[in-house]
C-alpha cells in the first residue's frame, strides 16, 4: 500500500494524483467500464482506511469508521471531478489531422508523467503494482494498457536535463505582482463605435454579399496597416540579443513579432484578454467595464495620464456564435482606429489550410467556418486564412511576453533561435501557438514530439525567458475554468480566459466553456514594476439586446457545432 505524508495538505495532493492516474489507465483502452470505476472506488476505500488507522490506531473504532466515511465521500467526488476532466479532452481543440484519442493519450501520458515527479522511488514502485491491479480489474490485459504502462515506467528511467543554475538564473527588469481578482463594473450601456458592426449574417445572397464584400475592404485594411508597420520595423530583431537591446527606442514590428519598449517615466496601462472564442458580450463588457475608450481620449489630451493599450492573445472564433462578424470584426476596427494601442495576436484557431482546392479549418471542430460554408464563396475563406497568416504572433511590451500558447520545443530553440529574429521562423511561431506549461520541471524530448501541442517544462521555460530577457509571460490557449492561472515562481506564467460563462448566450447550450468564469487582467507598468489584476468579465450585462444588437434579432444563419 502507498506511504502517504504525514502533511495532511501534501497527502491530500498524493490522494488527487493517485486517483488521476487510475482514471487515466481506465480510458487508455477507450472504454472506462464499471468493472475499473468500481476497483478505483474500492481501492479509494482501501487507501483511506489504512491512512486512518495509521493515524489513529488508538482512536474509538466507531469514530474511526466515521472519519472513514467522510473521506471516502469526499474522494469519491474528487474522483467523479477528475473522470469529467478527463472525459472533457476528448472535446479539447486539436490540429488538423491529428487524432484526437492520440492527442488524449498524449496528455494523460504527461500527466502521469508529472504524478511521479511527486512520489519518492519506492512509491514510484507501489504506483506501478497499484495501476497492474487496476489492468487486470477486468479480466484481461488491452494492448494499449500493457504498452501505457511500459511507456509509464520507462519515464522512471528518463534522466533529467541538466540545466546548470546559471542557465536559468532570472534577472528581473521589473519586479512582478500578481493581485486578487477584482470587480469592474461600468454603468455605460453601449458605445457608438459598436453600432455599425453588430450584425447577423443575411440568409439572403445579395444581403449578405454586400456584408461579405464589407468585411473583405475590412481585411484588406487591416492588413495594409501590418504591412505598414512591418515595413517600417523590418530587421530590427537581427543580432538582437534580449529585449532590453531595445531600451529607448520606439515600438515597431518586425515580421510577426511586435516589440513596444517603456519610455522612461510613462506609465502604461494594458488591458489584456485571452482567447474570446466567439464570446461578443465577453469582448463588449470588457472593453466597456476598461473604460479603454474614454482612457484613451484623456491620454491623447493629457500624456502624463497612463498610456492604454490593449492586448488580444488570439483565438477570436469558433465556439462561441459571433467569430467571424462579432469578435473578428471588432478587433479588426479597433486595431484600425488606434494601431499604436491596440495589439491583436494570432491563436492555433486563426490556422487554415488549404487541400484541393478547398479552404478548412485548421483546427476540429471550426464552427465559424462550417457555419458559413454554402453561404461565402471559397474565395473569401481564401482571404480569411491570408489575413491571418499576416497575424502577429507574439508582443514583448517591455520584458512582459504576450503570446498565445507558450515556447516552442527544445529541439526547435537550439537550432533556429540565434537571435531574437530566430522567432519569426515559421515552425517556431507555429509552436508558439500550440504548447502547454507543465507542473514537471523538465518535458522529455519523447513527450514534447507526440502532437502538435505539447507541453514544456518550468526549467525549460525560465531558461527561454532568461534568454530573451523576459521577466512574465501572458499566454490564453488553455480552457482554464477559473478563467486566470499563475504558474510558477521564479518566472511567472499567466493563463487568461475569456471566453465562456455558465449562463452566457453567446455559447451554444451544450458548450464546454460554460464551466469556464471569463477573466480579463489588467497590467499597470510603472517605475519598474508590473502590477496584474484578474478581473470579471460582466458578459450577462451584454446578452441584453438593449446594450447588444445580435440578441434584438434571431441569427438567419444557424450556428454549426461540427
Amino acid at each position: 500500500m502507498l506511504t502517504f505524508s504525514t502533511n495532511p495538505d501534501t497527502a491530500e495532493q498524493q490522494m488527487n494524483a493517485i486517483i488521476f492516474y487510475l482514471t487515466a489507465f481506465g480510458y487508455i483502452d477507450g472504454e472506462f467500464d464499471f468493472t475499473e470505476k468500481t476497483f478505483v472506488r474500492i481501492y479509494i476505500r482501501q487507501l483511506v482506511t489504512a491512512r486512518a488507522k495509521a493515524a489513529m490506531p488508538d482512536e474509538d473504532p466507531k469514530v474511526r469508521e466515521e472519519i472513514i466515511n467522510k473521506f471516502v465521500a469526499h474522494f469519491h467526488e474528487v474522483f467523479e471531478n477528475i473522470d469529467r476532466q478527463v472525459r472533457g479532452l476528448f472535446d479539447e481543440a486539436v490540429a488538423d489531422g491529428e487524432d484526437v484519442e492520440k492527442f488524449v493519450y498524449a496528455k494523460l501520458k504527461l500527466r502521469s508523467y508529472e504524478i511521479f515527479q511527486s512520489f519518492e522511488r519506492a512509491n514510484q514502485q507501489e504506483l506501478l503494482a497499484t495501476i497492474d491491479e487496476l489492468i487486470y480489474a477486468d479480466g484481461s490485459v488491452h494492448p494499449s494498457e500493457e504498452k501505457f504502462r511500459r511507456e509509464i515506467e520507462a519515464l522512471l528511467d528518463v534522466p533529467q536535463a541538466a540545466i546548470a543554475d546559471e542557465d536559468i538564473e532570472i534577472l528581473h527588469q521589473n519586479r512582478v505582482e500578481i493581485a486578487d481578482a477584482a470587480q469592474r463594473s461600468t454603468k455605460l450601456e453601449d458605445h457608438p463605435f459598436f453600432q455599425k458592426f453588430e450584425q447577423h449574417y443575411s440568409s439572403q445572397p445579395e444581403r449578405i454579399k454586400q456584408q461579405v464584400d464589407a468585411d473583405l475592404e475590412l481585411m484588406k485594411r487591416f492588413v495594409a496597416q501590418l504591412t505598414l508597420m512591418r515595413a517600417k520595423g523590418e530587421g530590427k530583431l537581427v543580432d538582437k540579443d534580449t529585449v532590453t537591446d531595445f531600451a529607448g527606442q520606439g515600438q515597431f514590428l518586425d515580421g510577426h513579432v511586435f516589440v513596444h519598449p517603456a519610455k522612461e517615466g510613462q506609465v502604461y496601462e494594458l488591458t489584456v484578454l485571452g482567447d474570446l472564442h466567439g464570446c461578443y458580450s465577453c469582448l463588449k463588457a470588457a472593453l466597456l467595464q476598461a473604460d479603454f475608450f474614454a482612457k484613451l481620449e484623456a491620454w491623447k489630451l493629457d500624456h502624463s495620464k497612463p498610456e492604454p493599450k490593449l492586448v488580444f492573445l488570439g483565438d477570436y472564433i469558433d465556439r462561441g456564435m459571433f467569430s467571424y462578424n462579432g469578435v473578428l470584426r471588432t478587433i479588426m476596427q479597433l486595431f484600425l482606429a488606434a494601431p499604436e494601442h491596440v495589439f491583436p495576436l494570432r491563436g492555433n484557431h486563426e490556422y487554415y489550410i488549404q487541400y484541393q482546392g478547398r479552404i478548412y479549418g485548421g483546427v476540429k471542430p471550426a464552427e465559424a467556418i462550417n457555419t458559413l460554408v454554402g453561404h461565402m464563396s471559397g474565395e473569401v475563406f481564401a482571404e480569411y486564412m491570408h489575413m491571418f497568416e499576416e497575424l502577429p504572433n507574439m508582443l514583448f511590451f517591455d520584458d512582459l511576453m504576450f503570446v498565445h500558447a507558450g515556447i516552442p520545443r527544445d529541439a526547435e530553440i537550439k537550432a533556429k533561435l540565434k537571435d531574437l529574429s530566430g522567432l519569426n521562423d515559421p515552425d517556431i511561431r507555429f509552436q508558439m501557438l500550440w504548447s502547454d506549461p507543465s507542473t514537471a520541471d523538465h518535458i522529455p524530448d519523447d513527450l514534447q514530439a507526440q502532437n502538435a501541442r505539447f507541453p514544456f517544462g518550468k526549467l525549460q521555460f525560465e531558461a527561454f525567458m532568461k534568454r530573451l530577457g523576459c521577466s512574465m509571460m501572458v499566454r490564453g490557449h488553455e480552457k482554464v475554468d477559473s478563467g486566470f492561472r499563475p504558474m510558477y515562481d521564479d518566472v511567472s506564467l499567466i493563463t487568461l480566459f475569456s471566453a465562456g460563462g455558465a449562463d452566457n448566450n453567446d455559447l451554444p447550450a451544450d458548450s464546454s466553456y460554460r464551466s469556464v468564469t471569463p477573466m480579463a487582467a489588467t497590467i499597470r507598468l510603472e517605475n519598474g514594476t508590473a502590477q496584474v489584476t484578474p478581473w470579471l468579465i460582466d458578459y450577462k450585462r451584454f446578452n441584453d439586446p438593449k446594450r447588444n444588437r445580435f440578441f434584438a434579432t434571431r441569427p438567419e444563419i444557424e450556428h454549426k457545432v461540427g
